[in-house]
């Protein structure tokens, strides 16, 4: 099956931060896939593809981004005999709960019931019935794999899914909200559950399906809570290779290479985001730890600025002097963001660690970060024209 015949697909909307990581570990290895967009997929763009990618981000968002007809696309492409690869929101998507398409029959554990704030490495394994899957050709033993606050999908005995992988338990590194397992005894947990108000014993996961299959029609599905996307995860990129040969007969390659010339208003764009977000970690809203993913305090607003960070770089990394123009348009979307960012990371700072926040702050910061979280925002706006703007330009690269 060649891969121009048979090219990926990655749905690009409603991604954000984590269409950028997904696309990113492809190009790192040498792995085609081609941005497109709710709307292209709502018009049969699927027609003549082999694979779809769906990133991680808010199942909700996704499918109202896709409406009835991009989701029948969807469902129809793998009833045909596609493929379709979900990763965290990407699987939630896949279910058949009130934010999911139903293409895959099997629910999701609710809220209160799991680990609602597992971040960092998890030792995950095959199980019996699912080892034989083309994911696992050449590996053996568990995988270290990173997971990024995901779902859990619920009792699989009665659904028609094969259970590819099962948590073990958590790698160094791994994290519950913020607090670091590294630098907790399990004698902790019971009293930090009481105090967080929520579940954090990462023993919650243990045994639990991190990864399923799903026959569908004559297509196949793949959901993955791990994220196998993250760039520099090389157990992560085994398994991409597995399925992208099995799949479309496609051996990773040389990571593409990036423009060899580019745009510095672009890169004065992610210069920004870097001044923006060293400014948070110089007021401990948040810390290093993955390359890919910081650590941020519970409550602070951390996946925003990083997203916001995220799509810069990519930005700066993907156009070249013939997207001066929308640069430009961005860079004007963006004035705001800078004059006003300082104020609201202060802000929001001051209330964390129960102070008096300046007023002119907190009003940036409620006009940024308006409830519920997922929605809605000045920021929030902005991120959504840099994910369409960038789209536009990565659907333009290294596409088959």
């Amino acid at each position: 099956m060649a891969m121009d015949k048979q090219p990926a697909r990655l749905l690009w909307d409603a991604g954000g931060l984590w269409s950028v990581m997904t696309w990113q570990a492809c190009q790192d290895l040498g792995l085609p896939l081609k941005p497109i967009s709710a709307a292209q997929v709502a018009q049969g763009g699927l027609r003549g593809a082999g694979l779809l990618v769906v990133p991680g981000g808010w199942p909700s968002l996704k499918k109202q981004a896709l409406g009835e007809a991009g989701c029948g696309q969807v469902r129809s492409f793998v009833e045909a005999g596609g493929r379709y690869l979900g990763f965290c929101g990407g699987a939630g998507l896949a279910l058949a709960v009130s934010d999911g398409m139903g293409l895959v029959k099997l629910g999701r554990i609710p809220r209160a019931q799991r680990l609602p704030a597992a971040s960092g490495p998890m030792w995950v394994e095959a199980t019996q019935e699912g080892g034989g899957h083309a994911l696992w050709q050449g590996l053996s033993g568990p995988l270290r794999l990173n997971v990024w606050w995901p779902g859990q999908f619920a009792a699989t005995d009665e659904a028609p899914v094969t259970v590819l992988a099962r948590y073990r338990e958590p790698a160094p590194g791994f994290c519950s909200a913020d607090l670091k397992l590294d630098e907790q005894s399990q004698e902790d947990w019971a009293g930090l559950e009481e105090a967080y108000g929520m579940r954090l014993d990462p023993v919650l996961l243990r045994g639990e399906p991190a990864l399923i299959q799903a026959l569908v029609g004559r297509g196949e599905a793949v959901l993955s809570y791990p994220h196998l996307d993250t760039p520099g995860s090389a157990d992560g990129a085994r398994c991409l290779g597995n399925l992208w040969r099995h799949w479309l007969g496609a051996e990773p390659g040389p990571a593409f290479p990036g423009l060899a010339r580019r745009l510095p208003a672009a890169e004065d764009l992610a210069s920004r985001a870097e001044e923006l977000w060293r400014e948070g970690l110089s007021l401990g809203l948040w810390q290093k730890r993955h390359p890919a993913m910081p650590l941020w305090r519970r409550g602070a607003r951390g996946l925003e600025i990083w997203s916001l960070v995220a799509l810069c770089r990519a930005l700066a990394g993907a156009a070249g002097q013939e997207h001066e123009s929308l640069v430009m348009r961005l860079a004007g979307e963006l004035a705001p963001v800078w004059r006003e960012g300082s104020a609201a990371l202060e802000a929001q700072a001051a209330l964390m660690d129960g102070d008096r926040p300046d007023p002119a702050g907190l009003a940036v910061l409620e006009r940024w970060f308006p409830a519920p979280r997922r929605t809605g925002g000045e920021l929030g706006s902005t991120l959504i024209s840099l994910e369409k703007a960038l789209g536009l330009l990565l659907a333009g690269l290294n596409s088959p």
